[in-house]
């Protein structure tokens, strides 16, 4: 595609084979302990101490708008700063949020809340360092060939992480008690540190090769703009990165408008059991591990642009499906709302190397931190205002009715991804 990069890589054979064994471990460790805490903490709140719908809604905005609010700072950092010591810093992070979650319980129940707050904070202020500087990190490490492979792999280890977490913490809740299930998760980030030592101390490099016109020679070197509008201009430079962006917005924002009336309507007209909705979303992770196992094993015709527009058609197009089972209700509704999951989670967890792939070749090493975090800031800006429209909507408006539209037009970006500079790409 036009303007493609081929990534540079810094780091020996031997420190790459090293790295792409041990960086998989370490997320796998990372996100169980977030996982974990997550569960737990909402849990604990309400639970242990009286904690109200407004309490959860705070909480829940201190875990995730920090990401949003500091992802110009952090991109800033990681470009500063060598991957080794972010990646290192992010998780220390983890490990105090962890350690300060533990501390809350000794406190009032008023005072708890403030620090599992700042537990929040802090675990949010690791997510946004971590996920910027992976997306530097992989290119700059590995060959361009290898991509795919770790990406998958690091999508393998969040996905299993995400499906493990919330039944064992909360077997370990259970069985251990608070206390202990917040150590043991400082524990896998602490594990987690030890593993991201290995990792080689790459640089951001301070400038770029301006691809923003067609008559731009391809070795002139520009000072790197460090501003997240910059960097959102990079998302939108090509067609192809424009479509992949708009998709990715538009499924973030349609995912969470239906999230807001699924469970309503699936109670009013399937017969939905919480062991039926458990059984549904469990699975429906499980093919998303497997979705990313197969991400780098697709036949040759699939490894590029055709790929991720077919499986990101399917991601969003399983919306659809969704919303025609929740809409039909009964046994067979619940069926289909079941396959479309199914289909979604398998989808996403293909076409979510393939963008990471794309992203990572179409993209400048030098451009990558700002890009990615204008990139992350704007899809998590689309669940709350996805999770708004869809609350608000749904007291209209018949949720069933809601989720049926909705999901008719998640066929739009369903189409878009599907547009020729994506496929060709």
């Amino acid at each position: 595609m036009s303007g493609e990069q081929m990534t540079i890589t810094t780091a020996p054979p031997q420190t790459r084979e090293t790295l792409a064994r041990s960086l998989p471990v370490a997320n796998f460790l990372s996100f169980f302990a977030i996982a974990a805490v997550e569960f737990s903490v909402p849990f604990v709140a309400v639970d242990a101490l009286g904690a109200d719908a407004t309490i959860v809604a705070v909480l829940g905005i201190c875990r995730f708008a920090p990401q949003v609010l500091l992802a110009g700072p952090a991109a800033r950092l990681v470009e500063r700063f060598d991957q080794r010591a972010v990646m290192l810093g992010s998780e220390l992070l983890r490990v105090a949020a962890f350690v300060l979650a533990a501390l809350g319980l000794a406190c009032a129940p008023g005072v708890a809340i403030g620090v599992f707050c700042l537990a929040n904070i802090s675990l949010a202020c690791g997510s946004v360092l971590t996920a910027i500087s992976t997306q530097v990190l992989i290119p700059r490490t590995f060959p361009d060939a290898a991509l795919p492979k770790i990406y998958a792999r690091l999508g393998i280890a969040e996905s299993s992480a995400d499906a493990a977490a919330p039944f064992l913490t909360g077997l370990g809740l259970a069985a251990f008690g608070l206390a202990p299930t917040f150590g043991a998760a400082a524990a896998l980030a602490l594990a987690a540190c030890a593993l991201l030592t290995r990792i080689p101390r790459v640089r951001v490099p301070s400038t770029t090769t301006d691809l923003t016109t067609p008559d731009t020679t391809p070795d002139l070197a520009v000072p790197r703009k460090s501003t997240l509008r910059a960097g959102w201009a990079v998302n939108l430079r090509t067609p192809a990165l424009r479509t992949v962006t708009v998709w990715s917005l538009s499924y973030n924002f349609g995912q969470c408008v239906i999230e807001a009336v699924l469970l309503i309507t699936l109670l009013d007209t399937t017969p939905l059991t919480a062991a039926t909705f458990g059984v549904i979303r469990s699975c429906s992770v499980l093919f998303a591990v497997l979705g990313a196992y197969l991400a780098d094993r697709l036949p040759p015709a699939l490894r590029g642009g055709r790929g991720t527009s077919l499986f990101g058609c399917g991601a969003v197009g399983a919306y659809t499906v969704i919303g025609l089972g929740a809409y039909a209700g009964g046994g067979g509704g619940l069926l289909l709302v079941l396959a479309g999951f199914v289909v979604d989670e398998f989808c996403s967890g293909v076409v979510m190397v393939r963008v990471q792939t794309f992203r990572a070749r179409a993209i400048t090493d030098a451009e990558r931190p700002m890009a990615t975090a204008s990139y992350r800031a704007a899809n998590l800006t689309a669940v709350p205002v996805g999770l708004a429209v869809g609350g608000l909507a749904g007291v209209m408006m018949s949720p069933a009715t809601l989720l049926l539209g909705i999901g008719l037009l998640m066929t739009v970006p369903a189409a878009l991804i599907w547009s020729r500079p994506v496929r060709l790409s």
